[in-house]
């Protein structure tokens, strides 16, 4: 599975200059967690930085800045990691670790931005992928008690009493 395949391609920008108010407005009309900084140049809109959600908590409103006059590029990480779409989830989960980040910038081959993943993600396909495997084991379980001749038992067990255990010799 490869990154382009889970990331969100609904990419939710704002210029360098907005406050950190208008970022957090933002973040909740769109319901995203981060936004693409970008400064507007002659060729185009240009990615500075990312926002998160986090960094308004912990970097602004945790420190007392006043968020209606502080901008959000003095609050954006301009330290850009980004991974490829074709990149499979190790080489993401790696960038994550390696730059110690939630998100990561996605880009084409021509090095656009085409997306955002953030560790939300990366969790929902590797818990995809493990279901997957826990149906596996499940249907070769349905497969062997159906080839075999040997009939489920008719008779409930009798209930087992298991004796009360203190907590004070137990251990994990």
């Amino acid at each position: 599975m490869n990154i382009g395949s889970i990331c969100q391609r609904r990419l939710v920008t704002i210029e360098r200059t907005n406050s950190l108010a208008q970022a957090a407005t933002l973040m909740r009309e769109r319901h995203v967690g981060a936004l693409v900084v970008t400064t507007s140049t002659a060729e185009g809109p240009r990615v500075d930085g990312v926002v998160t959600d986090r960094d308004l908590v912990v970097g602004a409103l945790a420190e007392g800045l006043d968020a209606a006059s502080v901008t959000v590029g003095s609050l954006a990480s301009e330290r850009l990691v980004s991974v490829n779409e074709l990149d499979d989830l190790g080489d993401a989960v790696a960038a994550m670790q390696a730059s110690g980040v939630r998100r990561l910038l996605v880009t084409d081959d021509e090095a656009q931005l085409v997306g955002i993943v953030s560790l939300d993600d990366l969790l929902a396909a590797y818990a995809t992928e493990i279901d997957g495997l826990a149906k596996v084991i499940r249907s070769g379980i349905d497969r062997e008690v159906a080839e075999t001749d040997v009939a489920p038992e008719e008779a409930p067990a009798p209930p087992l009493r298991v004796p009360a255990i203190g907590t004070a010799g137990w251990r994990p």
